[in-house]
């Protein structure tokens, strides 16, 4: 279990800062990104496009969390 999440977000296209576990603000679902690679759409709820939750329907909307443990 995650003991604190940084507040920082980042968005779809983002350079990823440092490998790890990302979590998904709209959903709570948790990612594994390598560092500079770039933040895809959620697997899970679609945040980021059309058919994303409730406010997290644009490509503009920050919404991955990084995850420290």
């Amino acid at each position: 279990m995650p003991t604190a999440i940084l507040e920082k977000l980042y968005k779809i296209g983002d350079e990823v800062p440092q490998s790890g576990q990302y979590l998904c603000v709209p959903c709570g679902y948790v990612q594994y990104f390598d560092e500079g690679t770039l933040f895809t759409t959620c697997d899970a709820c679609l945040a980021g496009t059309i058919d994303g939750p409730e406010g997290y329907k644009e490509g503009e909307v920050d919404f991955w969390q990084l995850i420290v443990e």
